[in-house]
């Protein structure tokens, strides 16, 4: 495979994890659709609550360096959401501090979410 080729399979993991972050943050919104997006949705949410309390790595972040590295960019340091998050500018927390908030962050705001959509529901 080309290096253009890795690039884009490059980008592609990281949209495709971009999509998996925004799902676990903001899925609650598709439960109404369906059963299927609540069980897809809670599975999706701890994925991302336990690796992020967990202080694992998301098995994305290193596919996603592999296919950088194989195109002769290189791959980052970290996590996914640091190495973002401090892209943007809207970083400079340590790895660990940063993982725990986003951790009580998308607990909380699913939380919310799930009154709310209860709340309206019934």
């Amino acid at each position: 495979m080309t290096a253009k080729g890795y690039r884009y399979l490059a980008d592609a993991v990281k949209w495709f994890h971009a999509a998996f972050v925004v799902f676990a943050v903001l899925g609650a919104l598709l439960v109404p659709l369906g059963v299927w997006w609540l069980v897809l949705h809670l599975a999706v949410l701890a994925w991302a609550v336990g690796i992020n309390f967990g202080g694992c790595t998301c098995p994305l972040t290193p596919l996603e360096n592999r296919f950088r590295e194989a195109s002769g960019d290189r791959g980052y340091g970290g996590g996914f959401i640091e190495h973002y998050v401090n892209k943007a500018g809207l970083g400079g927390l340590p790895r660990r501090t940063l993982e725990v908030r986003v951790a009580w962050l998308i607990l909380a705001l699913n939380a919310v979410l799930y009154v709310v959509i209860g709340w309206i529901a019934w």
